[in-house]
């Protein structure tokens, strides 16, 4: 009325906008740490007679004597003056001590020149060191193959680098799209 010109009213928007969600990060997995220190290992000390059964997943290390049976999913170490008299199934051990009984090994044993077994060994390989002494049955089991690789998903290459200016400019054109365009779009870039 007096002179002053009314501003136009910014446009109101009834319809809600949702963006594509952004495809999710693949998963790397992590190289091992060279300065990781390892699994701590069992001991069963000098001097110590251990009875019965044991199952572990770490290291284990007889200085002693174990009387009974062993299972592990990691190696086995007996020393110099360590005795294990039983059964193992274990993934591998080096030997230094004795053993009296029946093993399992399912990838490598080892046998140091001090190193003496009574019993039978099942195992993928086989070193041994002059001076080793074996009494008894050996099988060598067949070579484990390795698991396959998982084969990658078609998702995880839909990772494609764009410059921010680009990435900015679609945005912007996907916020003035409806709903139905904007996946309509997705769908058509997809199928490209």
């Amino acid at each position: 009325m007096f002179g002053k010109k009314k501003e136009p009213e910014a446009p109101v928007v009834t319809e809600e906008i949702k963006l594509p969600e952004a495809p999710q990060p693949i998963a790397v997995e992590k190289p091992a740490d060279p300065f990781a220190k390892p699994a701590p290992a069992t001991k069963i000390g000098p001097g110590i007679t251990m009875i019965g059964n044991f199952d572990t997943k770490d290291p284990v290390e007889i200085y002693g004597t174990l009387r009974g049976n062993i299972r592990s999913t990691s190696s086995v170490a007996i020393s110099k003056n360590g005795a294990l008299i039983g059964e193992a199934a274990l993934d591998s051990m080096k030997v230094e001590g004795r053993i009296d009984g029946t093993v399992l090994c399912n990838t490598s044993a080892e046998f140091s020149g001090t190193g003496s077994m009574k019993g039978n060994l099942s195992t993928g390989t086989l070193k041994t060191q002059d001076g080793a002494l074996f009494e008894g049955k050996l099988s060598m089991l067949p070579p484990k193959k390795e698991a396959p690789k998982p084969a990658v998903k078609e998702e995880s290459r839909m990772f494609v680098k764009v410059p921010a200016e680009e990435a900015v400019r679609v945005n912007e054109d996907l916020t003035r799209m409806s709903l139905q365009e904007a996946f309509g779009r997705e769908k058509r870039d997809a199928e490209q």
